[in-house]
């Protein structure tokens, strides 16, 4: 009789003990079946000696027989083969070859496989070796690598190269013009006043805007350059092998002229225009051996053009130049000191009285900001107002000068000052007019100094109120139904100074200092002046003149029928305690 000890030992042999051969290969099989791994093996002659199910089926086939020389399956198998290396797959040698394999089909259908093919010379074997061919489909990881990949370089909306692909552009292009003639140029676009269009139109008519912009950009270049799309609003084009300088402000220019004027976007007529920053490789960029800092200069260089170009009023083209870098600096310094003056209450407000023409009484004063900064002195309201719009303390800066001068309205009122038909001017930037609650503030402010709604007179320039934006407009409206005058301040520095008479509603029309008769004006300066005044009197609008600087400059004014006068010949802007009442004429 067998003890426990042998029956238990006997029983742990069997467990150990290997399958037989074929089942051994039965198993390898089924998992390579299931991992739909794909196995042939074929001899030195071609002619195939096994095939497994998953192979058959990639090849397209139910037996190995059809996989023969002259069958139909063989073909793949064959244009497959002979995509590694001949020696190898003849028996040369013995060897591992690996690689990815493409296969078109007759249907026109293209597939990839991962493949490896091994050759092994035996003489025991017939034929005297074999070649094993081992493969992955993977056309589809492929196709989703390339997605990803496409992903990671563009940018979703537009299909264009994003911020990451056109550096990698730029900065291989650099390299290659070191060792050429010609210069690269980068040129900066940023799509004017889109953030406008979203908030009053939808994201989904900024993204046609967009779409349409980028087809007529990529439409404008030329058949070498690359166009990007780098943020919300912003473009980068990249173009190699330029002549010169005057080259690349010819092309900026060619890419504006396609991307200014109306545009149809879903039944809505829009004004399209950019503004561009050129920058051009000069030897320090070229030089630099770092390929991709000098791309990241270049790019800084035209931003900082372009961000000059929108300085000087939007909807042009400006060449960076090394003087704009340290103006740059200055204005960030400046706007980080001018948010520190604002916190420490250092901003001052002068006022400059308005003469009625006719009784030569005071009938209203501007209200003026001034900054006198503890080194640099006084700094013109010209060159701070704009630093502040840009770092966004305008709203703050606003509001003071709006406080200061309904406070000292109010104390000239007490004092008997000023008269019934008095009011105090304030000028408004298309910021302030965009806020929604900026209407609701002016309203809160008047009623915590108890003044009367014709006691406040909104400035807003002429470019402010021809931007078309929607904001501006509602804020214009509902200022106006409430019984709040709104003046169009500096007319006739624009290029649609006629339109914005007939186009915008308003109560009061300032002449700029320039179209104001001033010294030297002729006598059709004359007749134009007083055709604007009475279309703006048609219009239910009053006409104030500025600069007015000498007095027949005043007589002319006044028998061309202008309402107000403002200037220092007048009365000068000063501190509210010395406000002018008295006309010096």
């Amino acid at each position: 009789m067998i003890g426990d000890e042998e029956r238990d030992r006997s029983s742990a042999d069997r467990a150990l003990a290997p399958p037989p051969p074929g089942l051994w290969h039965d198993a390898i099989t089924a998992v390579l079946d299931a991992d739909q791994t794909s196995v042939v093996i074929l001899g030195f002659d071609g002619l195939v000696r096994a095939a497994n199910e998953s192979a058959l089926h990639m090849l397209g086939t139910d037996s190995a027989s059809a996989l023969q020389p002259g069958a139909a399956g063989h073909a793949m198998l064959r244009s497959m083969l002979d995509q590694a290396p001949r020696q190898l797959v003849a028996g040369h040698y013995d060897g591992t070859w690996q690689g990815d394999v493409d296969h078109i089909a007759e249907t026109g259908e293209s597939r990839v496989f991962r493949a490896t093919v091994a050759a092994r010379r035996d003489e025991s074997l017939d034929g005297g070796g074999f070649v094993g061919l081992i493969a992955h489909e993977v056309t589809r990881s492929r196709d989703d690598m390339a997605r990803l990949r496409h992903q990671a370089n563009h940018d979703p909306l537009t299909g264009l190269a994003n911020r990451r692909r056109i550096m990698s552009i730029l900065a291989a292009a650099l390299a290659a013009q070191r060792s050429r003639p010609g210069h690269v140029a980068a040129i900066f676009i940023d799509v004017d006043r889109l953030k406008y269009v979203n908030d009053a139109l939808g994201h989904a008519v900024g993204d046609r805007l967009l779409l349409s912009s980028a087809r007529r950009l990529a439409e404008s270049v030329r058949p070498d350059d690359r166009v990007a799309r780098i943020g919300g609003d912003e473009f980068l084009v990249v173009c190699s092998d330029v002549p010169d300088v005057t080259a690349a402000l010819e092309l900026a220019e060619r890419m504006q002229r396609a991307l200014t004027g109306r545009m149809r976007v879903r039944q809505l007529d829009l004004q399209l225009s950019v503004s561009i920053g050129v920058a051009v490789s000069d030897h320090e960029i070229l030089g630099m051996p770092d390929s991709s800092a000098a791309a990241a200069a270049m790019i800084d260089s035209a931003d900082t053009a372009m961000y000059e170009a929108k300085a000087l009023g939007r909807q042009r083209c400006v060449l960076y130049t090394p003087e704009m870098r340290s103006a740059a600096r200055e204005r960030t310094e400046l706007g980080a000191e001018l948010l520190q003056a604002i916190a420490d209450k250092q901003l001052t407000v002068d006022f400059q009285p308005l003469f009625s023409a006719v009784t030569r009484r005071a009938v209203g004063a501007e209200a003026l900001v001034r900054w006198h900064h503890p080194e640099l002195g006084s700094i013109e309201p010209t060159r701070f107002v704009h630093i502040a719009e840009e770092s966004g303390a305008i709203g703050r800066l606003g509001e003071i000068v709006l406080e200061r001068a309904l406070i000292e309205t109010r104390r000239w009122i007490d004092n008997g000052v000023v008269g019934d038909d008095f009011s105090v001017h304030v000028n408004v930037s298309p910021i302030q007019l965009t806020s929604p609650s900026f209407v609701s503030l002016i309203h809160s402010t008047l009623r915590l100094h108890d003044l009367g709604l014709n006691r406040i007179v909104l400035e807003a320039r002429e470019a402010t109120l021809l931007g078309q934006n929607p904001d501006v407009d509602r804020s214009i409206r509902a200022l106006r139904r409430s019984g709040i005058q709104v003046a169009i301040d500096n007319f006739g520095t624009g290029t649609n100074a006629l339109s914005v008479i007939t186009d915008v509603g308003a109560d009061l029309l300032k002449l700029d200092g320039s179209l104001a008769l001033p010294s030297g004006a002729t006598d059709a300066d004359t007749r134009i002046v007083r055709a604007i005044i009475l279309l703006a009197h048609a219009l239910g609008m009053k006409v104030v003149a500025e600069r007015v600087s000498d007095t027949d400059q005043l007589r002319r004014l006044r028998s061309a029928g202008c309402d107000l006068v403002q200037g220092n010949l007048l009365g000068a802007p000063g501190p509210a305690a010395e406000l002018t009442t008295t006309s010096r004429f």
